[in-house]
């Protein structure tokens, strides 16, 4: 299957004036970072898509391990993933960010992504 590239600014990428078409690692890659960025909710046509945020990982009473584990079931449920091979996160509580790095077995090949 065959997907629209996206830059890093989420503009859509151009190969000179036709649209950029990716498949196979680098489509799996995008499709995380896109799950990974949207808030479940979020995308009127399909509220269901992103990642829970406000339902399992933000909030006073939901524990650090609740919001790990929330994400990691969001990375298994993209297409294309088989396994999470490698799974690392820092929280900082001063500023109250946490970002994850891990590693995916896929069809592919492993893929590597900083969130």
């Amino acid at each position: 299957m065959r997907d629209l590239s996206l830059t890093l600014e989420h503009d859509l990428a151009l190969a000179g004036l036709d649209l950029r078409l990716i498949d196979g690692a680098e489509q799996v890659r995008q499709q995380l970072l896109i799950k990974l960025k949207l808030w479940r909710g979020e995308w009127f046509l399909d509220t269901e898509f992103g990642t829970p945020y406000m339902q399992n990982i933000l909030g006073k009473q939901l524990t650090l391990s609740g919001a790990v584990q929330a994400i990691r079931k969001s990375i298994l449920e993209v297409d294309g993933v088989n396994a999470i091979t490698n799974f690392a996160f820092d929280f900082n509580r001063q500023v109250r960010t946490l970002s994850v790095e891990f590693e995916v077995s896929t069809p592919y090949g492993l893929i590597e992504v900083t969130a």
